[in-house]
C-alpha cells in the first residue's frame, strides 16, 4: 500500500530539516556574504533606489500594469508613441492624451507621497524611535498608496483599450513583441 500525500510531503520536509539538526558545525557555512544592500547606507531613503525615486518622481509604469499590458490592454503612452504604425485617428489620438495626462498627473502625485511616506519611515527607524504603532500607520499608508498608484496604471489601460478597434490592439501588441497567445477554451 503507498503512502498518502500528506505522509509523503511530511517526510519529504523532514528528511531535510533533520540532516540539517545533526551536520556537524561547518564554519564555513557560515561565513557571511556582501548583502546585496552594501553602498546604500548612505541612500536618502533606504527603501528606494535612485531608480525606484525617479520613477516615483515621474509617473513611470515601473510595470504596475503588466497583468494589463500582457493581456491586450495597452497602455496609452506606448499607444501614443506608436500612433501613426497604429493608425489613430485624431480623435483616438486626443482621446488618448486625455487619458495619459489624467494617468500621469495622478501618478506624479502619488510618487510624490510614496517617496514622503517611505522618507518618514526611513527616518523614524534612522532616528530611532520607530514604535509598533508607528510602523503600522506608516507601512499600512505606503501600502495604500501603492496600491492606489497601481490602480491609476492599470485604469488607464482599461481607458485605452475601449478607444482602440481590436485590429489596432493586435497591431500594438505585434509592435511591442507580444506573440499571439491561444486561450484553452472553456
Amino acid at each position: 500500500m503507498a503512502p498518502s500525500a500528506p505522509v509523503v510531503l511530511a517526510f519529504a520536509l523532514a528528511v531535510p530539516f533533520a540532516a540539517a539538526q545533526t551536520a556537524p558545525h561547518d564554519p564555513a557555512m557560515h561565513q557571511h556574504a556582501a548583502s546585496p544592500y552594501a553602498g546604500q547606507t548612505g541612500s536618502e531613503i533606504k527603501a528606494l533606489s535612485a531608480d525606484e525615486m525617479k520613477a516615483l518622481k515621474d509617473g513611470a509604469g515601473m510595470g504596475l500594469a503588466k497583468p494589463a499590458e500582457l493581456n491586450h490592454y495597452p497602455g496609452p503612452r506606448h499607444v501614443l508613441d506608436m500612433k501613426d504604425e497604429i493608425g489613430l485617428s485624431p480623435a483616438q489620438t486626443a482621446e488618448l492624451q486625455v487619458i495619459y495626462d489624467r494617468m500621469h498627473s495622478t501618478a506624479v502625485v502619488l510618487g510624490g507621497q510614496i517617496i514622503a511616506k517611505e522618507k518618514a519611515l526611513d527616518d523614524e527607524f534612522a532616528s530611532g524611535t520607530i514604535d509598533k504603532s508607528t510602523l503600522a500607520e506608516l507601512t499600512s499608508r505606503i501600502g495604500a498608496l501603492q496600491a492606489a498608484l497601481r490602480a491609476v496604471h492599470l485604469s488607464a489601460h482599461l481607458e485605452t483599450r475601449s478607444v482602440l478597434t481590436p485590429e489596432q490592439i493586435a497591431r500594438y501588441d505585434s509592435l511591442r513583441g507580444y506573440a499571439p497567445v491561444s486561450r484553452p477554451s472553456q
